[in-house]
């Protein structure tokens, strides 16, 4: 199972960062360019040809449908409890002291010891 849920991990890393890739070589819808036309947008049309739109929406689509069950799937293997890595559930629990065990006495003469009231008067 540890080796599905790393399978499903490094694929949706790869189709996230495709997903990034395909909006960004999407034409712009306004005639400005805007940010688009800065990280590539007219790449695609010379890759893709005149279709480019079409193409690039399908992808985009498919790429979100994929990244939605991917992670659907990284969240039913890891319901349960899934794998135990981190540091808190690795962690072992330390006894407590019981609330009904007294605070040891020190003798009189320790030098440590606080004085009574009535020495500090």
């Amino acid at each position: 199972m540890a080796f599905l849920l790393g399978v499903l991990l490094v694929l949706e890393a790869i189709v996230a960062l495709l997903m990034v890739a395909v909006v960004m070589l999407q034409p712009p819808k306004d005639p400005s360019g805007g940010m688009g036309s800065a990280f590539g947008g007219g790449f695609g049309e010379e890759v893709f040809g005149g279709h480019t739109g079409n193409v690039l929406s399908r992808t985009t689509v498919v790429l979100g449908v994929l990244l939605t069950l991917n992670t659907l799937g990284i969240a039913f293997l890891m319901r349960d409890g899934g794998l135990k890595t981190s540091l808190a559930d690795q962690e072992e629990v330390i006894p407590t002291v019981p609330a009904t065990q007294q605070a040891p006495v020190l003798p009189a003469n320790n030098p440590i010891a606080p004085m009574a009231p009535e020495a500090q008067k």
